[in-house]
């Protein structure tokens, strides 16, 4: 038997050969998408991150660690610690690692296919014998475009991952403020509780003496429940906080964790909100949609252009008739687009470039609102602070001591006292929260000019029952 001819068969597969090379040019590096990261969270101003895939990098981690926790951890050195060991973190830059590969995957071009036949005379003679090689071909002609598009998916997961970054640092430092403010907050409703635990028990008495009305006695109890039920959920509201900022740091054991007892004092200045063009050029969210929107455009636009058909293969065959005698020559198959035109994908991408113009639009938008309502709040906050501060607490401060004299010559009672003593705890402890708002307010700007979001807690009227904190001292 002749074996098929093999002779020239380099020549005639000239074109797979060049298109191997060109396939041969997409390469995976799994340390290239976290060095983009890195760099990026570095020149945002973010402090530097670690992704712990190996020995040498845990114990890098490990080693910062332990130098930061070495003191109280300011709200720097949280956002540091949670850099460094946040798991959800660490878990998107392992989804980087899949991002890059898939991307890389994407872009390569579809293995040849080999096919054999055999086919059986049902009469008298040999067996027939069919090889075929095949080829998607217009694989090599689309390479280009999906080479691009795999660039813009590698590019796409590393800017969600530094967005990850900075939003971690960013929510680490609104924790560590929330923190801070509601230990205050306990301290303070632990003072005021005593107060009205106090003008209760001489209310009772009083009253048992006959020298009030019952209902004094009545209205003090019921302060005095309702002061120890806003300290009961104040120590929730702290445990929870806790929790949670633990979390961020990537901290299992509490007891490691050291932590100032009070707010940072009120600055001098405050930053500037980011106007328009920042945003537009800084803010990641911005970055993103722009270039998913040129995605979608270049696609809209390959489609128009490649509308006819979506299958061309090119191949070889080789056949061993009946008789013996082998024959080869080359094929081409080609989709008939009979049934699938193509016109609901060309749609589907021309709705998707709308889209995109429309969220970008929106995103604009919805951005600069959150500067100004972030300013807004910063100032409001610092209003009040220095209003209490300068203005309401030196005022309960006289008042205070006038009642004290009054007391001592007996012109006043002591659960007149205790209640004066009370509402000045309570705009002490209006100070600290609103204190706690300004640094929340102030954070959010400062994720603003990163190129992150961080949503603003809701604001509303402070109350006695709602949290607080210990007084501001020197704020």
């Amino acid at each position: 038997m002749t074996p098929p001819r093999l002779i020239g068969i380099g020549p005639r597969l000239a074109v797979l050969g060049i298109a191997i090379g060109l396939a041969g040019c997409a390469q995976l590096d799994p340390d290239a998408g976290i060095r983009q990261v890195q760099a990026s969270v570095a020149a945002r101003g973010g402090q530097g991150v670690v992704w712990q895939r190996d020995a040498e990098s845990r114990a890098e981690a490990a080693r910062l660690t332990a130098s930061l926790l070495q003191k109280p951890i300011g709200v720097d050195d949280a956002a540091r610690l949670a850099l460094l060991n946040n798991a959800t973190l660490q878990a998107a830059f392992a989804e980087l690692g899949v991002a890059e590969a898939e991307a890389v995957q994407s872009s390569l071009l579809r293995n040849p296919f080999l096919q054999v036949a055999m086919q059986t005379p049902r009469d008298q003679g040999r067996n027939a014998l069919d090889f075929a090689l095949s080829w998607d071909m217009l694989g090599l002609f689309t390479l280009p475009l999906r080479q691009d598009a795999a660039e813009h998916a590698k590019s796409a997961a590393r800017l969600q991952a530094a967005m990850r970054a900075l939003e971690l640092a960013a929510n680490t430092r609104s924790a560590w403020y929330d923190y801070l403010t509601a230990l205050e907050t306990v301290d303070l409703l632990q003072d005021m509780h005593e107060a009205s635990d106090l003008i209760s028990e001489i209310a009772r008495r009083l009253d048992a003496a006959g020298n009030q009305a019952g209902l004094a006695r009545a209205e003090a109890e019921a302060a005095d429940l309702a002061s120890r039920f806003a300290l009961e959920d104040a120590k929730v509201h702290t445990q929870a906080a806790h929790a949670r900022l633990l979390g961020l740091l990537g901290l299992a054991d509490a007891a490691a964790a050291d932590f100032p007892d009070s707010l940072p004092r009120l600055p001098e200045s405050d930053p500037v909100a980011p106007g328009r063009d920042e945003l537009e050029t800084q803010h990641l969210d911005i970055i993103l949609l722009k270039a998913e929107l040129a995605r979608a455009e270049k696609l809209a636009a390959s489609g128009r252009r490649t509308a006819w058909s979506d299958d061309l293969e090119l191949g070889w065959e080789w056949s061993r008739e009946t008789s013996g005698e082998w024959k080869d020559g080359p094929s081409l198959g080609i989709g008939l687009p009979l049934f699938d035109t193509g016109a609901a994908h060309r749609a589907a991408a021309g709705f998707e470039v709308e889209r995109l113009q429309a969220a970008l639009n929106a995103r604009r938008s919805s951005l600069l609102r959150e500067a100004r309502l972030a300013e807004n709040r910063m100032k409001h906050a610092r209003s009040r602070v220095e209003t209490l501060r300068e203005t309401l607490l030196p005022l309960l401060a006289d008042a205070g001591d006038t009642a004290l004299l009054e007391y001592n010559a007996m012109q006043r009672s002591a659960a007149q006292l205790l209640a004066l003593k009370q509402r000045e705890l309570d705009a002490l402890r209006q100070l600290v929260q609103s204190l706690g708002d300004y640094w929340q307010a102030r954070t959010t700007l400062e994720a603003l000019r990163l190129g992150v979001s961080l949503k603003l807690p809701a604001s509303g009227p402070v109350t006695n029952a709602g949290a607080s904190a210990r007084p501001e001292g020197g704020h």
